[in-house]
C-alpha cells in the first residue's frame, strides 16, 4: 500500500514541477478557436499573423500559422470573441460574434483575398452549429438557459437532466439529484471550475452545492472522455462560475414562496397537514473592472430562509400523554424546522502580463437547520440543530510558453463539515417510553444525535502542459488529491421504559431500575483516515485534415485507500489492496462529412475507471470484529445496573460482547471499469439549427457487491433453487463461527448499457432557442447496491449469497423511455411594430421532461433464504421487476422586464414546478406477502400504482420574484 507521505511527496512534487511556468485553467473549464487558413485558390498560407480577442474584456492571444496553414488557441477563458488575420499582400480578416463556452472547440477557417493589408473583410457568425471540432457526447447549458430556464428548487444541478443518455430524479432543494448515465448507478464526476467538487465516501454526492447566481454555464459530458478526463464511469458535471468584465454588471433579486402557491403534495393522508413550502430567497452580484482589459472582479452573495416543515414533522403524541409524562408539545402540534442558507462568491481574473493568467476563487456555502428531526412519537426534545458548512478556495494561472506551449496548473483546497448541536433538545438521556413517546436528549448514536461529526477535506493540484506542433496539439498532466476524513458517531444514551408508570416510577424515585433497557456507547468515537487518488494522462488532438479531427491517448489512474485497521481474528483487515492496474487507452474522431460542416460524424472509444467508494473502508475499518466503539446494553435488574437517569461508569463485569459481524475488503478487489462507446451523427438544417442521432454502449467490469462469504448452505433450497441457511451460529452454518456474518466487498459484478439517443438543437436566434432529447436505453446489471453506499439507490443486497447471477435485471435508474425538451423564447420585433408594445419585454422558459418510470425491487416480508436480510424475492421474480409509471413534468418561467434607462430593467417573474399538478409516483411500499416458500397468493402486481404507501414526486410548487439588473 502506498503510504501517505508519498501522495504529499507527489503533490509537492506536482507544484514545484509547475513553479515555473505559471498556472492556466484546464480545457475543462476553457474553450479553443483554431482552424487553417488559405488564399482564394486554396493554397495553405504560413506565417498568418492571428489575433484572437475576448471582446468581453480586452483579453488578447496572438498565434502564428504554421508550416501547414494552421493555428491554434487554446485554454482561452469563455466569452465573446473576434480572430483577425493578416498577411502582408492579403486584405485583412475579421470574424466577429464568436461565443465560445467550456470545452467547446470553434474551428474558424479563414480565406484571406489579395490586396492591401489596410482593407477589411468583416464577417459576424458563430461557428458551425454542428460543431465539427466537438468528439464528446454532451452539451452545454449557457447562461441564458441558466439564468431563464424555470428553476423553483435553485439547484443548478437539476439541469443534468436535460442531456441525452441521463435518468434518475431531480432535488427539490440544495441536495443531491440522483444523476445517472450509461447505466451506472450514480456514477458522477462532479467538478467546479474543473477542480474535484465529489465526495469521495458514497456514490452520487457532490462535495458543495451551487446557485444559478454562482453558476455562469454548466458542461454535461456522458460519453466520448478525452483521457484528460477521469474518476467515473458515468458522467463529468462541470459547474463554471462567472468572472467579471470591462462593464459593470449586477443585479438584485427577491423571490418568495407561500403556501398558497403550492399544491398539496400527492398521496398525503387527508388528515395529515399540508406541508410549509414558505421560502424567502434574497440574491446579489457585481462584476467588473479593476483595471480595464486586465483586472477583473466578480462577487455574488444569496440566502434562503425556508421552511422544512412536511408531513413528518407532525407530533402524534396526544396531550394526554404529554401532560402525564411532564414534556411540552408545540402548540401547533408541529416541530418548526427551520432552514437558512448562505452562500457567498468572490472571484478574480488579473492578465499578469501578455503570457501569463491569474485566477483566483472562494467559494462559501452554509446550511443552518434547526430542529432539524422528524416528528410521530418523536418530540421536539430530540431536535438538534444540524450545520453544513462547505468552502473551497482555488488558484488557477494559465501560462504561454513561446508560440507552440502551454501550461496550466490548478491548485484546490475543498472541505465539507457538518454536525449536530443541541439545540432545543435537552440534556440527560434519550427516553422511550414504548409505544407513547420518544423524549429526552439527543443521544440515540445515529446521525441526528448530538456529537455527530463529519468532515472530509480534499487538497487537489492539477498541472498539465500542451504542445502545438504541426497539426498534432499534444497534452499531457497530472492530477492528485489527497482526502482527510475525520467522523465522529453521534453519542448514545438511551433509557426505554415498557409504559407511563414505571417511567414516572423512575423519575420520581420509586423504582429506579423499573426501564426495560439501558444503552450506553463505550469507546472511541472517532475515526480519521486519510486517501489519495492520482491521475495521469497523454493526448493528441491531432487535425489530420480541415474536415478531419482525430483524439487519442491513456490515461492512469491510482486510488490509494485508507491503511486498514488489523485485528489478528480477522484475516481480512490485515490489509486493504490497492489495484495499480488501471490504465485506459482513448480513442475519438469528429468527421465533417462536408466542407461546409453541416454534417458531422463523430465516434469514440475508451476505457474509464470508477473510484472505490471510501465507505467500504470505512465500514471495513470500523466494523473489523474488534470495535472501536460499541454499545452496551443492560436491563434494570441487571448486575451493575445504574439507577435511572444516572449512565453506566464503567462496562458491566458481566457484560458479553455479542458475537461480532464484521465488514471487509476482498484482496483480489479490483476498481469498476468500464468500456464506453458511441457514434453520433449530426445535421445542420439551417445555421441555427441541427438534428443528431447516435447509438451508446458501455460494458462494466469489477462493479462492487456486498456478499456475505461465511454461510455454509444448509443443503435445503428454496422452489426456484436458492440455497436456504441458518440464523444460528455453529461450525455446521459458518465457515467461521468466531462472527456471525462476513460481509465482503467483492469486485465481481458485471453491466451492459446500449442506448439510443436523438437530439435536436436551436440555437439562439430571432429570440428563440431550445433543445430537446430523446434516449431509449436498457441497463442490466447483478451488482446490487444499497442506498448505504449509492445514494437514493432502491436496491436490496444480494438475495442470494451463493449464485450473483440471481441478480441479474435491469439496473435500479433504468429507463426505457426519456424525453426532455428546454426552450427560452424572448420575442423581438420593431418598436414601430404593430403590437411591439405587448411582444417585446417578455420572456418564457419551458422544461418539459416525460419517461417511462423508474423500476424498483419486489421482495417478500420474510427471510426466505435465512440469511438474516430482508431481501428475498418472492419466488420466481427477476431483480427491480417493478415499474413505478411514467413521470410527465412540465416547468414554467414567466419573466417581464421593464426597461429603466440604458442598461437597467427590473425584471418581474413568476416560476412553477409541475405546472399541470401531475401526478407522479416516485415510490411505493414494495414489500408483499408470501409464504415461507416465498409463493404469493395470486398474481404479482408489477405496476407501482398497486402497492400501497404511495410517495411522489413534487407537486405544483410556484413562486413569485423581482430582479433590478445593470
Amino acid at each position: 500500500m502506498i503510504r501517505l507521505w508519498a501522495g504529499r511527496a507527489m503533490v509537492a512534487l506536482a507544484l514545484v514541477a509547475a513553479a515555473g511556468p505559471a498556472v492556466a485553467q484546464s480545457q475543462a473549464i476553457n474553450g479553443s478557436i483554431e482552424g487553417t487558413v488559405h488564399d482564394n485558390t486554396g493554397a495553405i498560407l504560413p506565417g498568418v499573423t492571428v489575433t484572437v480577442t475576448n471582446t468581453d474584456t480586452g483579453a488578447q492571444r496572438v498565434v502564428v500559422t504554421n508550416g501547414e496553414g494552421v493555428y491554434r488557441a487554446p485554454l482561452l477563458p469563455l466569452g465573446t470573441y473576434q480572430v483577425a488575420a493578416e498577411l502582408q499582400g492579403f486584405k485583412k480578416f475579421e470574424q466577429q460574434g464568436i461565443s465560445l463556452s467550456a470545452g467547446q472547440t470553434a474551428l474558424i477557417h479563414v480565406v484571406l483575398s489579395v490586396g492591401s493589408v489596410a482593407e477589411t473583410i468583416t464577417v459576424t457568425g458563430e461557428s458551425p452549429v454542428a460543431q465539427p471540432g466537438k468528439i464528446d457526447l454532451g452539451r452545454t447549458i449557457g447562461e441564458a438557459e441558466v439564468k431563464n430556464l424555470p428553476l423553483v428548487s435553485r439547484n443548478p444541478y437539476n439541469f443534468a437532466f436535460l442531456q441525452a443518455n441521463v435518468t434518475g430524479y431531480e432535488n427539490n432543494e440544495f441536495g443531491v439529484p440522483r444523476i445517472n448515465a450509461n447505466g451506472s448507478q450514480m456514477h458522477t464526476n462532479y467538478q467546479l471550475d474543473g477542480n474535484t467538487n465529489t465526495e469521495k465516501d458514497r456514490a452520487g454526492l457532490r462535495l458543495l452545492p451551487v446557485s444559478e447566481v454562482l453558476v455562469r454555464e454548466v458542461k454535461v459530458i456522458t460519453n466520448g472522455f478525452a483521457p484528460e478526463f477521469g474518476q467515473t464511469t458515468g458522467m463529468v458535471y462541470n459547474a463554471i462560475t462567472p468572472s467579471g468584465t470591462n462593464d459593470v454588471h449586477g443585479s438584485a433579486s427577491f423571490r418568495f414562496k407561500r403556501n398558497p402557491l403550492s399544491s398539496r403534495p400527492f398521496f398525503l393522508p387527508a388528515t395529515a397537514r399540508k406541508p410549509d413550502t414558505e421560502a424567502n430567497d434574497v440574491t446579489a452580484s457585481l462584476g467588473g473592472p479593476l483595471q480595464r482589459d486586465r483586472w477583473h472582479y466578480y462577487g455574488a452573495y444569496e440566502f434562503v430562509d425556508r421552511s422544512l416543515v412536511t408531513g413528518g414533522q407532525v407530533v402524534t403524541v396526544t396531550p394526554a400523554n404529554a401532560q402525564a409524562l411532564g414534556i411540552a408539545l408545540p402548540s401547533d402540534g408541529v416541530i418548526p424546522a427551520h432552514q437558512k442558507v448562505n452562500f457567498g462568491f468572490g472571484k478574480t481574473d488579473y492578465q499578469i502580463n501578455n503570457a501569463n493568467h491569474l485566477a483566483f476563487r472562494y467559494f462559501l456555502f452554509k446550511n443552518f437547520s434547526a430542529s432539524n428531526i422528524g416528528g410521530g412519537l418523536t418530540t421536539i426534545d430530540r431536535a438538534t440543530d444540524f450545520t453544513d458548512r462547505m468552502d473551497s478556495v482555488s488558484g488557477q494561472l494559465v501560462s504561454t510558453l513561446g508560440q507552440s506551449t502551454l501550461n496550466e496548473l490548478r491548485v484546490q483546497y475543498a472541505r465539507r463539515h457538518q454536525f449536530r448541536t443541541q439545540g432545543v433538545s435537552v440534556d440527560g438521556p434519550a427516553i422511550t417510553v414504548s409505544g407513547v413517546a420518544q423524549f429526552g436528549g439527543a443521544r440515540v448514536g445515529d446521525t441526528n444525535s448530538v456529537g455527530f461529526d463529519f468532515n472530509q477535506g480534499i487538497t487537489q493540484v492539477i498541472d498539465n502542459v500542451s504542445w502545438i506542433r504541426g497539426r498534432h496539439a499534444f497534452k499531457g498532466g497530472v492530477d492528485a488529491q489527497v482526502i482527510a476524513d475525520r467522523r465522529v458517531r453521534g453519542e448514545q444514551f438511551i433509557y426505554t421504559f415498557p409504559n407511563t408508570a414505571a417511567y414516572l416510577a423512575a423519575r420520581n424515585g420509586t423504582s429506579p431500575f423499573g426501564y426495560t433497557t439501558l444503552q450506553q456507547l463505550f469507546g472511541n468515537r472517532e475515526a480519521s483516515y486519510d486517501s489519495a487518488f492520482y491521475g495521469i494522462f497523454v493526448q493528441d488532438d491531432w487535425q489530420v485534415t480541415p474536415q478531419l479531427k482525430v483524439l487519442y491517448g491513456a490515461r492512469y489512474d491510482l486510488f490509494d485507500v485508507p491503511p486498514a485497521r488489523p485485528f489478528a481474528a480477522n484475516a481480512l483487515s490485515q490489509d486493504f489492496t490497492v489495484d495499480r492496474n488501471n490504465f485506459g487507452p482513448r480513442a475519438g474522431l469528429s468527421w465533417a462529412v462536408d466542407s461546409s460542416a453541416r454534417t458531422v460524424v463523430r465516434a469514440s472509444v475508451g476505457l474509464m475507471y470508477e473510484p472505490p467508494l471510501l465507505d467500504f473502508y470505512d465500514n471495513a475499518i470500523l466494523n473489523n470484529g474488534d470495535p472501536a466503539s460499541f454499545s452496551v446494553s443492560v436491563s434494570g435488574t441487571s448486575t451493575g445496573a445504574p439507577p435511572f437517569p444516572t449512565s453506566l461508569a464503567n462496562v458491566p463485569p458481566t457484560f458479553v460482547r455479542p458475537r461480532q459481524s464484521v465488514n471487509g475488503v476482498d484482496p483480489d478487489f479490483r476498481t469498476q471499469s468500464a468500456w464506453l462507446s458511441n457514434v453520433q451523427v449530426e445535421r445542420a438544417l439551417r445555421n441555427d439549427v441541427s438534428v443528431s442521432a447516435g447509438y451508446v454502449n458501455s460494458v462494466g467490469r469489477n462493479l462492487p457487491v456486498l456478499i456475505d462469504v461465511n454461510l455454509i448452505p444448509t443443503g435445503d433450497t428454496l422452489p426456484d433453487g436458492r440455497a436456504k441457511y441458518s440464523t444460528q451460529v455453529s461450525a455446521a452454518s459458518r465457515v467461521d463461527p468466531t462472527f456471525d456474518h462476513l460481509n465482503v466487498f467483492r469486485s465481481i459484478g458485471e453491466s451492459t448499457y446500449n442506448a439510443f439517443t436523438a437530439t435536436m438543437t436551436k440555437r439562439m436566434t430571432h429570440g428563440w432557442q431550445a433543445q430537446a432529447t430523446y434516449t431509449l436505453a436498457r441497463g442490466i446489471d447483478n451488482a446490487p447496491l444499497t442506498g448505504a453506499y449509492v445514494v437514493g439507490s432502491g436496491d436490496d443486497r444480494v438475495s442470494d449469497p451463493s449464485n450473483l447471477d440471481r441478480e441479474k435485471g435491469v439496473t435500479p435508474f433504468n429507463q426505457t423511455h426519456t424525453f426532455a425538451f428546454s426552450t427560452v423564447i424572448a420575442p423581438e420585433c420593431s418598436p414601430a411594430a404593430a403590437g411591439a408594445a405587448i411582444l417585446n419585454n417578455n420572456q418564457v422558459g419551458v422544461i418539459l421532461q416525460a419517461n417511462s418510470g423508474l423500476p424498483f425491487n419486489i421482495r417478500s416480508n420474510l427471510d426466505l433464504n435465512g440469511d438474516g436480510v430482508l431481501n428475498d424475492r418472492p419466488d420466481g421474480l427477476e431483480r427491480n421487476a417493478g415499474r413505478l409509471g411514467r413521470v410527465l413534468n412540465v416547468d414554467l418561467r414567466y419573466s417581464r422586464f421593464v426597461p429603466v434607462r440604458a442598461g437597467q430593467r427590473i425584471e418581474l417573474f413568476f416560476e412553477a414546478k409541475n405546472l399541470l399538478n401531475t401526478r407522479n409516483i416516485a415510490g411505493v411500499n414494495r414489500v408483499i406477502t408470501t409464504d415461507a416458500l416465498g409463493n404469493v397468493t395470486g398474481s404479482i402486481p408489477l405496476e407501482g400504482s398497486e402497492y400501497p404507501g404511495k410517495t411522489g414526486y413534487d407537486q405544483r410548487l410556484m413562486q413569485l420574484g423581482l430582479k433590478f439588473a445593470f
